[in-house]
């Protein structure tokens, strides 16, 4: 469970949004459907909204891309009247809270919130500098200029920088395998969002996203520094695994060399991981969000070995080993409770 910001009393457990006054938001959403009729919670939310006119922006958003037009009437009836709008349609507020299209509309809102904010308005910068890309869900080979090879991962873009001396592939976002052609006169460098990885000939690959990087090296031998610190380099030997992050470079355990490469056969295996990490790999593969809402699951470990083109019968297993219930909405989005 999570502290809500606004009151400091407990809100669901499960997704997170990343913006902190939309996450508010469904806090506030989920707790009105929840208890309804407590008079201290009425006030409290009234206080929120009130507060910050992006607070209401927000949460009147989510009723309305949720369709659901009897919840928006019953939320604004716990508004002042002069904060209600010209004519609102009254419905009893219990009856929004024990509509099953009230809570699944909850949910999907959230779903959608999160498609337009990661779907239908990508990254441009991304888009301009990549000169390689996947979409969700999709793997591709790509032959580089000097004879190299890399795969890109679902949802993962390059940029080439191939001329004279330099080799360079920048790692916009997503992960990359490098299949590299020896050549000690031009060293082979892989830029990503902490850390710069440089070989001569070798094969490995790299992980980036905001939080941090992941260099797994499969042969050869690979120099990892810092963007910050380029002086510090940590070398690789066959089979390392290191992060590298805001705070800096740390090695990790040694993965099974199998597991850490099957993504490159289409594959998702793992032993001995959380359930919402495996959560959070399967939703790269997954074109609609995949809404995890119970912490209790989210720390059981589990084990298995699926297909990366399926990741809803992969996640329906999962579920009966960890007792969640999966649930499916329009547009593909996947509840998990």
């Amino acid at each position: 469970m999570r502290q809500d910001r606004s009151s400091g009393k407990k809100a669901e457990p499960g997704y997170r949004h990343a913006d902190p006054v939309t996450d508010a938001a469904l806090d506030w959403f989920v707790r009105l459907l929840d208890a309804p009729a407590d008079p201290a919670t009425l006030a409290a939310y009234r206080a929120w909204r009130q507060s910050d006119p992006r607070h209401a922006r927000a949460f009147d958003r989510l009723t309305e891309v949720g369709g659901m037009a009897e919840l928006h009437s019953a939320t604004l009836a716990h508004l002042p009247a002069a904060h209600l709008p010209a004519n609102p349609v009254p419905v009893p507020i219990r009856q929004a809270r024990h509509s099953r299209r009230a809570w699944m509309g909850a949910i999907a809102a959230t779903g959608l919130l999160a498609v337009v904010g990661t779907h239908l308005y990508p990254d441009l910068k991304t888009r301009w500098s990549a000169d390689h890309r996947t979409a969700v869900g999709e793997r591709r080979e790509v032959a580089l200029p000097d004879g190299s090879r890399l795969i890109l991962d679902s949802d993962s873009a390059v940029a080439l920088a191939f001329g004279g001396e330099e080799r360079r592939v920048a790692l916009l976002r997503g992960r990359a395998w490098f299949d590299v052609v020896r050549d000690t006169a031009r060293p082979f460098r892989v830029v990503a969002e902490f850390s710069t990885v440089e070989v001569t000939g070798t094969a490995f690959s790299v992980q980036s996203d905001d939080r941090g990087d992941s260099v797994f090296l499969e042969r050869g031998r690979v120099a990892v520094s810092r963007l910050d610190d380029p002086g510090r380099p940590v070398t690789l030997a066959p089979g390392d695994r290191l992060t590298a992050t805001a705070r800096g470079l740390t090695m990790q355990p040694r993965p099974d060399p199998a597991e850490a490469v099957s993504w490159r056969d289409g594959r998702y295996a793992f032993h001995n991981e959380r359930f919402d990490t495996v959560v959070e790999t399967l939703r790269r593969y997954h074109a609609a969000p995949i809404l995890l809402l119970d912490d209790r699951i989210a720390m059981t470990r589990v084990s298995g070995n699926y297909r990366l083109d399926d990741t809803a019968g992969a996640l329906t297993a999962l579920a009966g080993m960890v007792g969640a219930r999966i649930t499916s909405l329009p547009g593909g989005i996947l509840v998990l409770r």
